[in-house]
């Protein structure tokens, strides 16, 4: 997106920068394929796709999702056609009944960033999906907002909300991040040898999480 004219340029990193993050897989700037995922009952597949995994389930049929979206399932089936030919959720085997079609992600994570020297129109698309992932974070907050004092006291108190500012130069921010997603990436690795394993009784729970880190305008 277009730098404001009171904040400083900053050079781009690198071509030869590591990946700030062991879980960047792709790249998404081709604004076709994030007009494909900008839309919510797309978002919620995405979500619901997402959670199926880390559970160890790792896919589900149009009409089980279609029960979580809330829509028939012949409407969700052209949300998934959609998906898939985009690239984001592929079939996985079925489950012994080979009538059913089973979905499941194909990326689990990726980038969403518009080229440089894109047209206007496409950094708008990148915009749009960017507070398409936005407003679906909201909507599992507000759920949990809605639900947290149901949950056990000591849940509670594990859940974490912060913000803040800093002040550095770009180069420190960037250690920042790297350092973050670092440390993020440890627990990823623990978190899918527990997917791996698929013990149901070994007391862990899905959390989720999302940083924000911009600058101040």
């Amino acid at each position: 997106m277009p730098v404001p004219p009171d904040l400083p340029a900053v050079p781009p990193p690198p071509a030869a920068r590591p990946p700030l993050s062991k879980m960047d897989q792709e790249k998404i700037s081709d604004p076709e394929r994030m007009k494909a995922l900008a839309h919510p009952a797309r978002m919620a597949v995405f979500d619901f796709l997402g959670t199926r995994r880390i559970e160890g389930a790792d896919g589900a049929t149009a009409t089980e999702i279609a029960e979580v979206a809330g829509m028939t399932p012949s409407a969700m089936s052209y949300h998934l056609r959609t998906l898939a030919k985009a690239g984001f959720i592929e079939e996985a085997p079925n489950r012994g009944d080979a009538r059913e079609r089973v979905w499941r992600l194909r990326l689990h994570s990726f980038e969403i960033s518009a080229e440089p020297d894109a047209p206007e129109s496409a950094q708008i698309v990148e915009r749009e999906m960017v507070e398409a992932f936005a407003n679906e974070h909201q909507r599992a907050f507000e759920r949990w907002l809605q639900a947290r004092h149901q949950l056990d006291p000591g849940l509670k108190d594990l859940s974490t909300m912060a913000s803040g500012r800093f002040r550095l130069k770009p180069d420190e921010l960037l250690e920042f991040r790297t350092r973050f997603f670092a440390l993020m990436d440890e627990y990823v690795e623990r978190s899918n040898e527990y997917t791996e394993k698929g013990d149901e009784d070994d007391g862990t729970m899905i959390f989720r999480y999302m940083l924000r880190l911009f600058p101040n305008v």
